[in-house]
């Protein structure tokens, strides 16, 4: 969590211009930059950054921040409200000022006061949020402003140089504190100034945006940056500050899994002929059922002194039948090992939010814990602190990751296993009739498994059930066929990861177009309004999935007495190499309408230069969904009359 909020602050957080708090004057516009009405850089852009600037003196525990930004659309007026998160803690923001410059050259400064609130509470983490809004703010406007952070400790920055909007130029200094190793990892353009001389001075010029684009790796793994770290004393490479901190670290995982201390309460849980494999899923399933606190709530000091509460070790944590997911994660090492099987902890970076860089000595990466077990021989991964994960998977997010590891006598960095798309899977089945009127009604099941159940129950946990259903609902109405309405009727499983969670709901409406004769239907009816995947045409960040997976539908309608198959769409098979499948086929039987579709995806990351074939999978994919049956509608009375005896 740390590094998640650690790189929101630096992300957010805008730069600032040293000169300016030794009480030299604002930054005088320039005619040119007054008339601006557009940005030949930057075509369409709502507003640009005129000039940014970023101090980081580790000697005085001091940042500073400046921006200049010219307003250039009616969006643009939106960078007037300026919001920095900081640590409650650690930092203490100072000196905010700034002021609005209109066209003419008008000056407004800002005097109102900052206000500020709580985002994060969590595990003696406190991220707060200041902020202020500029004055009349108008399109045309350049924006100024400058402020200043107080912080506690060494501190390296981490300078992420590219903006939602394009930046014409920019300038950063670091000044280290003294007595320890400092290194960097960069990833600049080719036009960066670098000046090591005093400190570390970067001046940069037209730098494009960041470009949010769907299913995309984190931003701030991608961009230009520059990274700051300390190895410490007497440390030259980050391996060696991996085994440092590890080190640390892995003595303070055994102290408190404390399996000694669990030999009495494994024995309750396992019995003596039981298997590692049996053992392993028994200690799962008593783990399970404990509070977590990440997703209910945290306790108080107050509550916790109230019941005598205390989780120094596991075996408290087992006492108090609760604990946050990284407790409940080093009780199930501890219960494991105290059965008598191998097992080690993991500490990861949650892929959801940041990318594991070795070359990058910066514990705060590493976000999320997890355990490994050796299991007849074979090591197997656990995520017995993400509430409602199913035995021998993991969140997605913690697969396909990195971070350090114990082993038998030290510690390593590590890999988790790449998701496979059998983990994931979702059966989608619909069973519906269709009048002579075109009135539909039916039912729907949905079965779930892996990631996709997880995200669900996770949710109910959140929130409660009966928002979760809401939203799965509401999720669902958004492909359905146009003119019918979906109702959800409830969850089955909700609480049990063992077995599939099950949704059902209720189907009814009217479904398709008439013209004539004719009756026009989705030939799938799951697929029937989905939004198409990937439809823009070109693509500048790499594309990367959740995790992979495989739906499979079986939808079965009734036709009316009335209608006969005119047209059915035709059955198709659409490979894409070795990443991803998709087949449907069509059948009329009888009166029986009937469809059967497969959706399998197998990768997660794709490169740019793969974008083209992957989003012609899809969109033949999404083309392939859009087909329709075709029904020929004799009149009610005319088949009515047919078989009647004369």
């Amino acid at each position: 969590m740390a590094r998640c909020f650690r790189a929101l602050f630096l992300a957010i957080a805008l730069c600032a211009w040293v000169p300016a708090f030794g009480g030299a004057k604002w930054t005088q516009p320039t005619p040119e930059e007054l008339k601006m009405t557009s940005d030949p850089e930057a075509p369409g852009a709502a507003a640009v950054y005129l000039y940014l600037e970023q101090t980081a003196d580790d000697t005085r525990h001091e940042r500073t921040y400046y921006a200049r930004i010219k307003v250039l659309t009616e969006d643009g007026r939106a960078y007037g409200d300026v919001t920095m998160p900081f640590w409650k803690r650690q930092e203490t923001i100072r000196s905010i000022e700034g002021r609005t410059i209109h066209t003419d050259g008008t000056v407004i400064p800002f005097t109102g006061k900052p206000w500020q609130k709580e985002l994060v509470k969590s595990g003696g983490v406190r991220i707060m949020e200041k902020g202020f809004s500029l004055p009349d703010v108008q399109v045309g406007s350049i924006l100024e402003y400058r402020y200043r952070t107080v912080y506690s400790d060494w501190w390296p920055p981490k300078w992420y140089l590219q903006q939602d909007v394009f930046v014409h130029e920019a300038h950063y200094h670091f000044m280290p504190g003294g007595g320890s190793n400092v290194f960097a990892t960069r990833f600049l353009p080719q036009n960066a100034q670098i000046n090591e001389k005093h400190g570390w001075d970067l001046h940069v010029t037209n730098i494009p945006p960041q470009v949010e684009e769907d299913d995309s790796p984190p931003l701030h793994s991608l961009g230009y940056r520059v990274l700051f770290y300390y190895l410490g004393p007497n440390l030259t490479s980050p391996g060696q500050y991996w085994a440092s901190q590890g080190g640390g670290w892995s003595f303070s995982v055994d102290e408190f899994a404390a399996a000694a201390k669990l030999k009495s309460v494994v024995a309750q849980i396992v019995a003596p002929g039981d298997s590692d494999e049996q053992k392993v899923e028994k200690i799962y399933a008593a783990v399970m059922k404990l509070e977590n606190t990440t997703f209910t709530r945290e306790h108080t000091a107050q509550e916790d002194n109230a019941r005598n509460v205390r989780e120094s070790n596991a075996a408290d944590v087992w006492t108090q039948q609760r604990g946050n997911r990284q407790q409940i994660t080093l009780l199930f090492l501890g219960l494991v090992r105290a059965a008598g099987l191998t097992a080690c902890a993991m500490q990861v970076t949650s892929r959801d939010e940041n990318v594991f860089m070795p070359k990058e000595a910066d514990w705060d990466q590493l976000d999320d814990l997890i355990a490994i077990v050796n299991v007849d021989g074979e090591e197997q991964f656990f995520d017995p602190g993400e509430r409602y994960c199913e035995f021998g998977k993991l969140h997605w997010k913690h697969t396909w990751t990195g971070g350090v590891r114990q082993t038998a006598h030290s510690v390593e960095l590590g890999a988790t296993p790449f998701p496979a798309y059998q983990d994931t899977a979702v059966t989608r089945s619909a069973d519906l009739a269709m009048d002579a009127e075109g009135q539909v009604r039916g039912s729907i099941r949905i079965e779930m498994t892996g990631n996709m159940a997880l995200r669900w129950r996770q949710e109910a946990l959140l929130t409660d059930e009966e928002q979760a259903k809401k939203e799965f609902g509401d999720e669902l109405q958004a492909e359905m066929p146009a003119g019918t309405t979906v109702k959800m009727q409830g969850f089955t499983a909700l609480q049990d990861y063992t077995h599939p969670l099950v949704a059902t709901l209720a189907v009814s409406g009217t479904m398709g177009t008439k013209t004539g004769k004719r009756l026009f239907l989705p030939g799938t009816f799951f697929e029937a309004q989905a939004k198409p995947r990937f439809a823009t045409a070109t693509r500048v960040n790499p594309v990367y999935l959740p995790y992979t997976y495989v739906v499979r539908d079986d939808v079965k309608m009734k036709l009316p007495p009335n209608a006969s198959a005119e047209i059915v769409p035709t059955n198709a098979e659409i490979p894409y190499a070795e990443h991803a499948d998709f087949s449907a086929n069509y059948r009329v039987a009888g009166n029986i309408y009937q469809c059967s579709r497969m959706e399998l995806v197998s990768k997660v990351l794709y490169p740019t230069k793969d974008y083209p074939d992957l989003r012609d999978f899809f969109q033949k994919m999404n083309a392939q969904d859009q087909a329709q049956l075709v029904l020929k509608m004799a009149p009610a009375t005319a088949t009515a009359s047919v078989g009647k005896k004369e």
